[in-house]
């Protein structure tokens, strides 16, 4: 299966926590599924790293990983709309780049793993195609 890790789950992974979260990225790296990310991930994850020690591994981790790229304009017009319809159901996303993060999963087949609880709302809602990791 196709598995899109949020940097939510990245980060705690990286971190240690005792977390699911943390326990199910390293199951995924250590396992057969096809762990995805996306350039918002990549950008995210990187741009938190708060020490030198490890980036170029994690670097060649993430070039082993499948890129995803948005399909292109529709993409961007499908993310504003998983927000439109989100606030018209009275959830209000904080982030425009989760709703892209859920249309570039829905697009490519893939489940998502992620800790932050707007995307958890977005896949709840029923507003795209995609289920949670380990689905719930």
């Amino acid at each position: 299966m196709r598995v899109l890790i949020d940097s939510s789950a990245w980060v705690e992974f990286l971190n240690g926590t005792a977390s699911p979260q943390r326990r199910a990225v390293a199951e995924l790296v250590a396992g057969e599924d096809e762990i995805c990310t996306c350039g918002v991930i990549v950008a995210e994850v990187f741009q938190g790293l708060r020490r030198h020690q490890g980036r170029d591994r994690l670097q060649r981790l993430f070039q082993d990983l499948l890129f995803l790229e948005p399909s292109g304009i529709g993409s961007y017009f499908r993310a504003a709309e998983v927000y439109r319809l989100l606030r018209g159901k009275g959830v209000t996303v904080r982030s425009t780049i989760d709703c892209l993060i859920a249309v570039v999963a829905e697009e490519n087949g893939c489940y998502i793993l992620t800790r932050d609880k707007d995307l958890d709302l977005i896949l709840q809602s029923g507003a795209v195609d995609s289920r949670s990791w380990p689905s719930k």
